[in-house]
């Protein structure tokens, strides 16, 4: 099989072609930065390929509140003075408790509290987080850190392949191509990055397999490569309104946009394209964002 794609961006349009050899399939680029052609080719097994987060899906409030109240009626079946009525509503759970006096606020605390602890374990399981917003709103996004992590060994090809890129390069240099490269990949736009639940999110695999991604499906992609590459860069991602980059713990040169995060400051670096953003450089709608701390972050 081969498939070949090219889609005009900001620079010189970027190439891939994807081969089949036997139970690989071969990632070839062509592309361009600051004018220089640019070549990066490596292999991935297919069963890294298939199974790569293979069960991450959108996440859907209307389930989650489904195992939650199986398991408040489950709880409060062990008292039979008690009973549990369930009111509309399937975005948050809601609930009328009807027990004796002497055991109510017991029950009532029970109940939050193991609402509290499977609201987690099921976040957990199905790779997603619960976020605190700077506004004081609470948003359910990909757990982008696990995601991270659990990719870097299935990234290895690709981080092998970039190696000998970087080799003579400072570092931002490498930030540069690596964050070039990625800003080439086709852009999947989303409406609204907060309410989206994970909706578009493409872990890294399928990022390259697809040839498209979001702000934040980049993002995780750059972030596991200079976690490979680079592994003394300290790194975080930055969630704005509508949209995510990463940021490094890098000494910063004069015009740097960048962000304190626990007293230290972080170099913005914005994978997402079609614009060739060198690290440093974002777009001016979120500077305003950053520059007044209207953000959130997670360490990662």
């Amino acid at each position: 099989m081969l498939c070949c794609l090219a889609l005009p961006l900001s620079a010189a349009p970027l190439r891939l072609q994807l081969q089949q050899q036997d139970a690989q399939l071969l990632f070839r680029y062509q592309f361009d930065i600051a004018g220089a052609p640019q070549q990066l080719a490596f292999n991935i097994d297919n069963a890294s390929l298939n199974n790569h987060f293979r069960q991450f899906r959108a996440f859907k409030a209307a389930l989650l509140q489904q195992y939650l109240w199986r398991d408040l009626r489950a709880h409060v079946a062990r008292y039979p003075t008690a009973k549990l009525s369930r009111l509309p509503g399937n975005t948050v759970l809601r609930y009328r408790l009807q027990a004796p006096t002497e055991l109510a606020a017991q029950l009532d605390s029970e109940l939050q509290q193991l609402l509290q602890q499977q609201t987690d374990a099921y976040l957990q399981r199905e790779y997603y987080y619960q976020l605190g917003l700077p506004w004081g709103e609470q948003v359910i996004v990909p757990d982008h850190q696990r995601l991270m992590q659990d990719s870097l060994t299935a990234l290895l090809p690709v981080a092998n392949a970039l190696h000998p890129k970087l080799v003579n390069m400072t570092l931002r240099q490498s930030l540069a191509y690596i964050s070039h490269w990625l800003q080439q990949i086709p852009y999947q736009d989303l409406s609204d990055r907060q309410r989206s639940a994970g909706a578009s999110f493409s872990p890294p695999l399928k990022l390259l397999q697809e040839n498209r991604g979001d702000c934040d499906s980049k993002t995780v992609l750059l972030a596991a490569l200079i976690r490979m590459l680079l592994p003394d860069v300290k790194l975080a991602i930055i969630y704005l309104p509508q949209h995510a980059m990463l940021a490094a713990h890098l000494p910063l040169q004069a015009d740097d946009s960048s962000v304190t995060l626990d007293g230290r400051e972080y170099l913005l670096l914005d994978p997402t394209g079609p614009a060739l953003l060198a690290p440093g450089q974002i777009s001016p709608e979120y500077r305003i964002y950053t520059h007044n701390a209207q953000f959130a972050y997670r360490l990662l």
